[in-house]
């Protein structure tokens, strides 16, 4: 999964910059712009913004303050990350749940200019909750481990 993730990371990074560029070009330099263009860099930014945020989220990199969890004891550490764990994984099944309704709702809607539904695009958000979701609950598993000491041979 990670290297799937990876991938389509760096394939939607580029989507966005060359189309950008020949967005840009061809405004420019033939005063013609591309009419598809914008559907298809937004489509693949927000799957890049969403899969990018479930990505960070596997390697524990999110944005979190963690001042407190520093000057804590190591398993006083592990049993708060586990809290902070939970709650981000409640806060990724409101997003999975209330992200399929809301893609749902994509299936009457149409992208301006390449007509494909916006289910396509709204779709991103339970696809990365499920992924966070996935991510979370095995951290919380790993930090059960190290607070019963039992060695963890998961690695990244």
């Amino acid at each position: 999964i990670d290297k799937i993730m990876k991938a389509f990371l760096s394939i939607s990074a580029a989507i966005v910059f060359v189309i950008t560029f020949a967005q840009v070009c061809s405004r420019f330099l033939f005063k013609m712009p591309l009419s598809w263009s914008t559907d298809i860099i937004r489509l693949a930014f927000v799957y890049s913004i969403f899969i990018g945020a479930a990505y960070c989220v596997k390697h524990d990199e999110h944005l979190r303050v963690d001042v407190l969890l520093t000057m804590l004891k190591p398993k006083d550490r592990a049993k708060m990350e586990i809290l902070i764990n939970f709650v981000l994984l409640v806060f990724a099944a409101f997003l999975l749940y209330f992200g399929l309704g809301f893609s749902i709702t994509g299936t009457v809607q149409r992208a301006p200019s390449i007509n494909i539904p916006m289910t396509v695009y709204y779709f991103s958000i339970p696809l990365s909750a499920g992924f966070m979701i996935f991510y979370l609950a095995q951290q919380i598993i790993d930090k059960i481990k190290e607070i019963n000491g039992i060695s963890n041979r998961r690695e990244s």
